[in-house]
C-alpha cells in the first residue's frame, strides 16, 4: 500500500557532563508514499527467554513485568493495535519507545526527536576524531560504531558481540552466547579501533583486566 522509513536507535549523548545511555530502544516509523500498513509484534521475555511477562496497561503506556525487571512501552500508535498485533495504516509519523519502567518528562514525540537529534550529533562528533580511510568510508564508520558499542562504559569490558543463542551450524545443538568478554575477540576490537585512532577503548579495557586480575588475587 505504499512505502515507509524505519529508524531504530539507542539514545546516547552527553547530558549534564555525564554520558546518558539508558537501556532504551526507540523506533521511528515515517510514511513516505501512499498508505502503508504495518503490524508491530513486541514480545519481550525474561529469564533468558523462558518466562513471559505479566502485562499491565495504563492510559498512555504498557508495562511488561518480569521477576527482576520491568519494561515500559510508550507509543504514539494506538496501544491496542500493538498489544493485539493488529495491522494498521501509517498515515503520520509514529514513535515507539521501549525502556525502563520510568515516566517520561515530556511527550514521546518531543523526547524522540530530541533523543534522535542528540544521538546523531554524538556519533558524528565521535567519528570526527577518527582516522577514517578514504575508501569505503560509510562501511568503516558503521563498523567502528558497532565495535564501540561492544565496549561497556562502566567497566571498560569489551563484549564479543551483542548476540546470544546463535547456532554454530544447522542442527548442531551448539549455541554460543557472545555477550562475554573474551580475550581474543576483545583484542580484535581494540586493535581495530586503535588503527582508527581511538585508543580510549583500549585504555578502558586495560583497566578492566587490571581489576579482574586484582579480584582473582583477592580470592573473589
Amino acid at each position: 500500500g505504499g512505502a515507509l522509513e524505519i529508524t531504530d536507535f539507542a539514545p546516547r549523548f552527553q547530558h549534564k557532563g555525564r554520558s546518558f545511555r539508558p537501556a532504551t530502544i526507540m523506533r521511528h516509523i515515517a510514511p513516505i508514499v501512499g498508505s502503508p500498513r504495518v503490524r508491530v509484534r513486541l514480545r519481550p521475555r525474561f529469564e533468558w527467554g523462558a518466562q513471559a511477562p505479566e502485562i499491565t496497561r495504563g492510559s498512555n503506556h504498557v508495562r511488561y513485568v518480569g521477576p527482576d525487571q520491568t519494561l515500559r512501552l510508550y507509543s504514539t500508535a494506538p496501544l491496542s493495535y500493538l498489544l493485539e498485533e493488529r495491522a494498521f495504516t501509517v498515515d503520520r509519523p509514529i514513535w515507539i519507545l521501549l525502556g525502563a519502567d520510568e515516566s517520561l518528562g515530556d511527550g514521546i514525540e518531543t523526547v524522540g526527536e530530541r533523543f534522535l537529534f542528540r544521538t546523531r550529533d554524538y556519533w558524528r562528533e565521535w567519528v570526527r576524531s577518527l582516522s577514517i580511510p578514504f575508501e569505503w568510508q560509510d562501511a568503516v564508520i558503521r563498523a567502528a560504531i558497532t565495535l564501540k558499542l561492544a565496549s561497556f562504559d562502566e567497566t571498560g569490558a569489551v563484549s564479543a558481540a551483542m548476540t546470544t543463542s546463535i547456532p554454530e551450524a544447522a542442527d548442531s545443538g551448539r549455541c554460543w552466547d557472545y555477550r562475554y568478554c573474551w580475550l581474543r575477540d576483545s583484542f580484535f576490537t581494540v586493535h581495530a579501533l586503535n588503527r582508527l585512532g581511538e585508543p580510549r577503548t583500549m585504555e578502558g579495557y586495560i583497566d578492566y583486566i587490571v581489576h579482574v586480575d586484582a579480584e582473582r588475587a583477592d580470592g573473589y
